[in-house]
Parts: structure tokens; sequence; C-alpha cells
């Protein structure tokens, strides 16, 4: 039975973050994956190898497969869904947070655009249409090639590193589980937490849309953001008045 009085919300944070070891490790985890980008490291060759491998592995009826199970991680069907069930929660429950909390995750979200402009890479299958030959391993690095060699494709093919649909499945459905994990058991929150990226971490590198490493490099950040989005305490941080100005009669 719900018992929140209107004009107040209550998430579910199933255990909410103490320590900051895990933001530290994965911060720390980020840069590392990133250095070993950016010269042509053993990490580097496993990108290469693992791209080559599962061209030459994959039929298509398994293709087919992943490709459908990769929009697990589609940033703008999740976002709509997050904002559909946001608007309802605000609607029945009188109140602005959990649209406030749609849009700091939409921000939040945003950070991998920032990353993808900071640290440019071409995609595994660069360059398109296919077939190959694909990228090698001195143009996999992060920074190469330079963009006057990219010829039509312009920025569009600079966007790999890391991989917005890793972050998408742990930040939408993240925040999915902040809105009605209350309604959900046990078994649920985890699958609904866990499945998605899993699925989508395999499907986008198996598939080539993103080296291994631009998978980390997803993995790294969404962790950081789940954590940082649980520590934030949404049904009491302090709003301008005007956003709730119920709060004049409490």
């Amino acid at each position: 039975m719900d018992r929140t009085r209107p004009g107040e919300w209550e998430p579910f944070v199933a255990r909410r973050p103490g320590s900051w070891w895990l933001e530290i490790a994965m911060l720390v985890a980020f840069g590392v994956c990133t250095w070993l980008s950016a010269f042509h490291s053993p990490l580097i060759d496993l990108d290469i190898w693992l791209r080559d491998f599962s061209d030459a592995n994959r039929p298509p009826w398994f293709d087919t497969l992943l490709v459908y199970t990769n929009k697990l991680g589609q940033g703008g069907i999740l976002s709509a869904v997050a904002l559909g069930v946001a608007a309802i929660l605000a609607y029945r429950k009188h109140t602005v947070r959990p649209m406030i909390a749609f849009l700091v995750m939409y921000g939040m979200a945003g950070l991998v655009l920032v990353l993808k402009l900071a640290f440019p890479r071409i995609y595994p299958h660069w360059p398109r249409p296919d077939p190959g030959p694909y990228a090698d391993a001195s143009q996999a690095l992060l920074f190469v090639p330079d963009r006057s060699e990219l010829g039509s494709l312009g920025d569009s093919a600079v966007g790999a590193y890391p991989s917005g649909h890793v972050v998408n499945a742990f930040v939408w459905y993240g925040l999915l589980m902040l809105l009605v994990g209350a309604l959900l058991k046990t078994w649920q929150r985890r699958l609904l937490l866990i499945a998605p990226v899993v699925i989508v971490f395999f499907s986008t590198t198996y598939l080539g849309f993103h080296w291994l490493t631009d998978s980390l490099a997803g993995l790294f950040i969404g962790v950081i953001i789940v954590r940082l989005m649980y520590r934030i305490p949404w049904a009491t941080v302090r709003l301008p008045l005007w956003l709730e100005p119920e709060r004049r009669y409490r």
C-alpha cells in the first residue's frame, strides 16, 4: 500500500553506497584503459584480434539475434520509457521530483558525448562500406587518424570511445530501478540491473559496433554514474520553492 502523502515521493534504493572506493577504482580503471588505448599496447592487439575473430565466427542468425538484443542499450528508446515512467509518477505523486531525477540522469548520460569528443576514436569497421579492409592497430588508437583522413564520414566516424550503449544500459535501467524498484521482487531487480549490461556489452563488442576497450570504458563510467545516482537523496534534496509550491502549506 502506498503510504506517501501527495507531494512526496520515496525513490527505491536497496542499499545506498557507503565508501567511495569503488568509484575511485572505476575512475582509475578508466584512466588506465584510456592510456593503454592511446598507443600500440597489448590491449589494442586484443581489440583487433577480437574484432577479426568475431567477424569470422558470427553466423547470420546469431548476427540478427545480437542486433536485436543490442537495442537493450538504445538510448533514445530507454530514455523515452524512463521519461514516461517518471512523468506518470510525478503526476500520481503530485511532485516534480521524479522528473528532476530523469533530467539529472539525462545529463549524466550526456557525459558520454563529452568523452567521445575528448577521446576521438574510429569504429572497428571503419572505413565503411563493408567489406573491409578495416582499421589496423595503428589506426585503432585514440586520436588517430586525423579527421582530414575520414573523408565523407566526417566526425561520425570517431565516436567509438567509450561505448554509449554500455553506459545507457547502466544509467537508464538504474533510473528505472530508482523509479519502480519497490514494485519488483529481488530477483527481478537483479535481472533488470545485470542482464541488460551483460547482453549489451557482449553484443556491442561481438558485432564490432565497438572495440572491447570502448565497452570496458563504458562499463567503468556506467558504474560511477549509477553509484552517484544512488547517493543523491532524491526525496529530500532542497528544490526551489517555485518547483514545489505545495511546500508553503506543509
